[in-house]
């Protein structure tokens, strides 16, 4: 649109010399006329193509073109008329006229980290959804602590004739609302609960934003608090608590484990002497029952001895008992295990020890 002005503006210009060129009769045409015949013939050419100029100019001023995501909001004799939405439109001469707001934005190039706001004065109004970053502002805390606070905010204008009409600056109003709405919210919440808490206060500020500024036309879609940076002593406090605070993590992890060493190798030996003391009554168990078994075993082989010595004694038509005999065996087997170093031996004859015995039953 721009390119087609410039070329129509040039033509304009160009054309009174044209038509002075074509038009313009020789000295020698006008012999036969009079000086003020000459004049008002040059006046009339004048007039022409002033009138041609004129017309053109006012031809380009009527026509208007919106673009897609974009609004004009349309003025005649001073009052809103109507609502330009994209594509071709035709103002009257004069008469109607597109009304002229203040804008800014961010403008970052090539990705950049740092941007710039740029401020303009346009007849076009931008529906699509814009951000305002309104710098580091200082906010004071439930606890008296001074820190500076970098937010972003994200809108889009739903009503283009409220946001022209309603409110002077429609940028810059929305970012004073944030900010005294951020410093009343902050004011109430401690440091710690600034710094835990901003998704809370995200929600909070887009809550308590949300209200004024739907009374502009604006829906506020997203508010982000992007930096909280505290004064530098406060951040050295911060440091030296988090320093603490993970010592004593360490302190207390460190005790934990040598309790639960502690713990552990106890119900290891307590373990270990369960298994032992089961090992040991299961050998005495066993051990036991061996011992059993052995003399069993040892009882049923005297009882076949003794059976086998009756049986002989019978056939032999011997009066002893094989009791006696058996008896007669052991003792004599005992004879052998008495000569020892322990033990002193005394030789008597055998009348005095029958003596002896008799003595003793009396």
């Amino acid at each position: 649109m721009a390119g087609f002005q410039n070329t129509l503006f040039t033509l304009v210009a160009l054309l009174p010399s044209m038509v002075m060129a074509e038009v313009t009769p020789r000295r020698e045409d006008f012999a036969f006329y009079h000086d003020w015949e000459v004049a008002v013939f040059l006046v009339i050419i004048i007039l022409v193509n002033l009138t041609i100029v004129i017309s053109l100019c006012c031809l380009c001023k009527s026509v208007m073109v919106v673009h897609h995501s974009e609004v004009v909001i349309k003025e005649r004799c001073g009052k809103y008329t109507a609502t330009l939405k994209p594509g071709f439109h035709w103002l009257w001469p004069i008469v109607d006229h597109p009304r002229i707001v203040n804008w800014r934005y961010l403008n970052a190039q090539n990705n950049s980290a740092t941007a710039t706001v740029q401020s303009i004065v346009t007849d076009h109004i931008d529906t699509r959804e814009h951000v305002i970053d309104f710098g580091r502002q200082t906010v004071i805390t439930k606890d008296t602590v001074q820190i500076e606070i970098d937010a972003l905010v994200y809108f889009r204008v739903s009503d283009p004739r409220l946001g022209v009409f309603n409110i002077q600056n429609l940028p810059d109003s929305v970012e004073l609302l944030t900010q005294a709405t951020l410093r009343n919210i902050v004011a109430k919440m401690t440091l710690d609960e600034t710094f835990s808490s901003r998704d809370k206060i995200n929600s909070d500020l887009l809550l308590a934003i949300r209200p004024d500024a739907e009374r502009w036309g604006v829906t506020v879609t997203r508010v982000e608090i992007f930096n909280i940076d505290p004064p530098r002593d406060i951040r050295a406090a911060m440091e030296q608590q988090i320093r603490s605070e993970r010592e004593r993590r360490s302190v207390v992890l460190e005790a934990d484990g040598n309790r639960l060493k502690v713990i552990i190798e106890s119900e290891g030996r307590a373990a270990k002497m369960v298994l032992i003391s089961e090992g040991e009554r299961t050998a005495d168990i066993l051990m036991a029952k061996g011992q059993a078994k052995a003399k069993m075993m040892m009882a049923d082989a005297q009882a076949t001895a003794l059976s086998s010595l009756r049986s002989a004694l019978k056939q032999a038509k011997d009066d002893t008992r094989a009791v006696d005999f058996l008896n007669a065996i052991q003792y004599l087997n005992s004879l052998k295990t008495i000569p020892s170093k322990l033990t002193t031996i005394v030789m008597v004859p055998v009348g005095v020890a029958d003596k002896v015995g008799d003595a003793t039953n009396l």
